[in-house]
């Protein structure tokens, strides 16, 4: 679907009704509905594929033209005679007048069969429903069967019945879309009505209020961040759903994945229009690093306040005793874990501490999810474990300092 927008003054009252007055200044064109979740996704670097139909109108072309910038494979089709548009009148202080739609019905048939013979090729595959004919539950039923033969994630954003969706991996309907569907919302109604319905996950999204997140095995989750000010929240569903399948597809894990998302999606309501998310808009200041950190020395107090500059959060993860002894030795560490948790907790610049079993930090550093890593010069980007997650930046060595020299001269 398209979206336009209409900007102007409006300053009068109308003499002919009780009605505004807008004065156009400018007008504006966005791409909507699935067109702008899979913007949001390419400005995060993806690569997307786009399926759909439009109308053979100038609005339609208007679509393919907007389109045509963003570097995404268009598979779509013209069987329709009109194309749903969204339009917007706004005022001078960003206020929304009005809205009115043009709306038709696509079916899409001959979209649905391009994906369904490209779809082996997808790990992921989103469902962005609007109500608009192209979704339909047989169409969905044979995407979900599909998708256990190919090991796909189906993710949907819902506008029709649930049934519809049944055996999805994840369902993210907004609060008022649950309650239609469920009754008042809560974590032990939602659980159940998920799983009646065979979904993995069950997001729903409450505007300023959060996010409720729950998986099919009583898992909850609730993520809410603060806003300065709500300027528009166009879109923001589609920011969401963006950046939830953008974590994953990374490697995240869902809850935390909702958590940044949350944090995306406040941000992006605090501008004015249909602003797409940028890798930047996920930098939430969550710095990581981690080591054995045995004999705290010059050298790593260096590291960490070198780390600390890179942004708001500095979380340390160290290696549990049993991950020491099966790296360094029966003989490490020197100081037991609950030791050198504690020498690290209380250092100024250190916010958290994090204890790992596992030989490396990998699957803490997914919990966590950190915008930048920082190691020290023994290593390379290629080399840090979790590079391909998050920032990496490298701390020159300081030469001389290292807990295995120390030890050596102490045994001397």
């Amino acid at each position: 679907m398209l979206d336009r927008w209409i900007i102007g003054t409006a300053e009068r009252v109308s003499p002919e009704a009780d009605v505004l007055v807008l004065n156009e200044k400018h007008q504006k064109f966005n791409l909507g509905g699935a067109a702008n979740l899979a913007v949001n996704l390419k400005h995060l670097d993806d690569d997307v594929e786009l399926y759909g139909s439009i109308g053979k109108d100038k609005e339609g072309l208007r679509i393919l033209k907007l389109l045509a910038y963003t570097n995404i494979d268009v598979n779509l089709t013209n069987d329709s005679e009109t194309t749903t548009t969204k339009t917007r009148l706004v005022g001078n202080t960003g206020q929304h007048l009005l809205r009115w739609d043009k709306e038709t019905t696509h079916h899409g048939d001959e979209a649905w069969q391009r994906l369904k013979t490209n779809y082996k090729d997808n790990d992921i595959v989103i469902i962005s429903d609007y109500n608009k004919g192209s979704v339909t539950e047989d169409t969905v039923y044979e995407l979900i069967v599909k998708a256990d033969v190919f090991n796909t994630k189906i993710f949907v954003d819902p506008k029709q019945d649930a049934r519809f969706y049944d055996s999805a991996f994840l369902v993210k309907p907004n609060m008022k879309e649950y309650e239609k569907w469920n009754g008042k919302y809560n974590k032990t109604n939602a659980l159940e009505y998920m799983r009646d319905h065979y979904w993995t996950w069950l997001v729903v999204t409450d505007g300023a209020n959060g996010i409720h997140v729950l998986n099919n095995d009583g898992d909850y989750n609730y993520f809410k961040e603060d806003t300065k000010e709500v300027a528009d929240v166009t879109g923001a569903g589609d920011i969401v759903l963006a950046v939830i399948v953008h974590a994953f597809n990374k490697g995240i894990d869902i809850p935390h994945a909702c958590e940044l998302a949350c944090y995306a999606a406040t941000r992006s309501v605090e501008k004015r229009g249909v602003v797409p998310v940028t890798p930047a808009d996920l930098n939430r200041g969550i710095v990581w690093t981690n080591g054995v950190f045995d004999i705290l020395h010059t050298g790593h107090m260096e590291l960490l306040k070198f780390a600390k500059k890179q942004g708001k959060k500095l979380i340390v993860g160290i290696n549990s005793d049993t991950s020491v002894k099966k790296l360094k030795g029966d003989d490490r560490p020197i100081n037991n874990q609950d030791k050198r948790l504690e020498q690290l907790q209380i250092l100024p610049w250190v916010d958290a501490v994090v204890v790992f079993d596992d030989d490396t930090p990998l699957n803490a550093i997914k919990k966590v999810n950190p915008d930048v890593i920082v190691k020290g010069g023994d290593y390379t980007v290629e080399t840090t474990v979790g590079h391909e997650l998050a920032n990496v930046i490298i701390f020159p060595k300081v030469e001389g300092h290292s807990t295995t020299e120390l030890i050596k001269k102490i045994k001397q």
